[in-house]
């Protein structure tokens, strides 16, 4: 009996302790729900800002990619030729490190200036695009585009201004200026990192040259919005085709008015900023890749610093190009493109002023012709 008592007591005892041990267990599951480690705040980093986007656009980086463009090795840019080829590839691979998007956007073409070498090269060439999608779900289908061709003349002399004189014709003002400005902008957006409301396209278009092959070709077979591709979504096109010799004689030139007012007012609030572009110069010249969108009825605007003795001859050269107004062009037009891409409403293009422009190859000037020695 006294065993018994013994064992009973001892199961009592264990019994004890168990529900003593469960008891101070979930008592500390309890304790470490409740108490929760402290976690520092992590700052709220800031979105870059557009001035910050600005200083992207540097007047040292501008000549560096120039003077490849306009070099000899690219034997003058010439479509379907190997020095077009290589200009084609070398914008592709810039707007690639940007970590953009992008694409070849071939077209037929007819073979000519062979050069000293006859180099029957390529019945075909390419444009080049990449783009930054809109951030916003009601107006990213809307496409902006920035433009600038990157084709020259090769050897002529088709084309040339030099008295048939068989010689590389670099094209550093027409057009590598504009193709660098183009590669700055497109840098500029993306530091950016997507703030775009809308769909912005950079466009570097070959065979201009030719009667604008590159922008015709796109005109009638578009690519975006890449969902639904229409020419209807487009709300402007930015063209750029020499703006390398910007001066006190030589403004800035911008179709603005006679596609859109919207466009027109833009202008005028940034002239107020940039003092070269307060006086507008060539309203109305064609003859360049923003045609083919005017007269899809699209608001565009075109900024060219005129015309000079070097066009279209061998002696339009790197070394004449005045980088710091470059410069500034690229930037004037970055901060106009981005102004449309953000504004609330789109740009309403002028129907009642509405005059067909035709595709003649002079930039608006048709008192030079190739032809003319300079």
């Amino acid at each position: 009996m006294k065993k018994l008592q013994i064992i009973v007591l001892t199961l009592a005892i264990l019994m004890i302790v168990v529900l003593l041990s469960k008891n101070e267990f979930h008592q500390n599951i309890e304790e470490k729900e409740i108490i929760k480690p402290k976690t520092k705040s992590v700052p709220k980093q800031e979105l870059p800002k557009v001035s910050d986007a600005l200083e992207k656009i540097d007047e040292q980086e501008i000549k560096r990619n120039l003077e490849y463009l306009a070099s000899n090795e690219l034997e003058g840019r010439m479509s379907g030729k190997k020095g077009n080829k290589l200009a084609a590839d070398f914008i592709k691979k810039k707007f690639e490190s940007f970590g953009l998007p992008t694409e070849y956007h071939k077209f037929p073409i007819r073979r000519t200036n062979p050069g000293p070498k006859n180099e029957l090269g390529d019945d075909f060439t390419q444009n080049v695009y990449a783009w930054i999608d809109g951030n916003d779900p009601q107006l990213k289908d809307e496409i902006v585009v920035v433009g600038a061709h990157l084709d020259h003349i090769g050897y002529g002399p088709s084309m040339s201004r030099a008295n048939k004189v068989l010689k590389i014709h670099p094209g550093a003002d027409d057009n590598a200026s504009g193709s660098v400005a183009l590669l700055e902008i497109a840098e500029a957006f993306s530091f950016l990192k997507g703030q775009n409301k809308r769909t912005v396209v950079f466009m570097a278009f070959s065979a201009e040259e030719m009667g604008l092959k590159g922008s015709l070709h796109y005109v009638n077979n578009p690519l975006f919005p890449r969902s639904n591709p229409s020419l209807s979504k487009h709300i402007f096109m930015l063209n750029m085709d020499m703006i390398g010799h910007l001066s006190k004689n030589k403004t800035a030139s911008f179709d603005d008015a006679i596609s859109s007012a919207d466009i027109g007012d833009l202008i005028k609030k940034l002239n107020d900023k940039y003092s070269f572009a307060k006086k507008i110069t060539l309203r109305g010249a064609s003859g360049s890749d923003h045609a083919p969108f005017y007269n899809k009825k699209i608001p565009v605007a075109f900024l060219h610093t005129g015309l000079h003795e070097y066009y279209h001859t061998p002696r339009d050269t790197a070394e004449k190009i005045n980088y710091e107004g470059l410069e500034k062009v690229a930037r004037y037009g970055f901060e106009l493109v981005w102004e449309v891409c953000n504004s609330q409403n789109k740009p309403e293009f002028d129907v009642g002023s509405f005059s067909e422009m035709d595709y003649s190859h002079d930039h608006g000037h048709k008192d030079l012709p190739f032809e003319e020695k300079p």
